[in-house]
């Protein structure tokens, strides 16, 4: 139980790496613990609320690494149902994102 509660702690502060600071690779590092983390529901609800900057990572970024880890993110996230409802809430351009990961992964995997 003492571990879960040190991982709770970090989350915003990976949060903050992601929406905050303009070097890409803390950005893609701190998105890849953020991925890990959200495998599992445990931590969704703490991770709702910084959607936000995980979908305008997706939208505007230029580094498709940027962009694929944050899509990544937010298909973990679709498992929880509030997630989903906060996703609707916000009227987030679904089919924007499913386009946005389509073209992503035609370029990973040949380009």
């Amino acid at each position: 139980m003492r571990c879960l509660f040190h991982v709770q702690e970090c989350i915003p502060t990976l949060a903050s790496f992601v929406s905050l600071l303009t070097d890409s690779s803390v950005q893609l590092a701190a998105l890849q613990a953020l991925t890990n983390l959200s495998v599992t529901p445990t931590h969704h609800l703490r991770l709702v609320t910084f959607v936000d900057s995980v979908v305008n990572i997706a939208k505007c970024s230029a580094d498709i690494q940027l962009i694929l880890q944050s899509l990544r993110l937010l298909v973990n996230l679709t498992s929880s149902s509030e997630f989903v409802e906060h996703m609707f809430r916000k009227q987030v351009n679904c089919w924007y994102l499913f386009i946005c990961f389509f073209f992503c992964f035609i370029q990973t995997d040949f380009g």
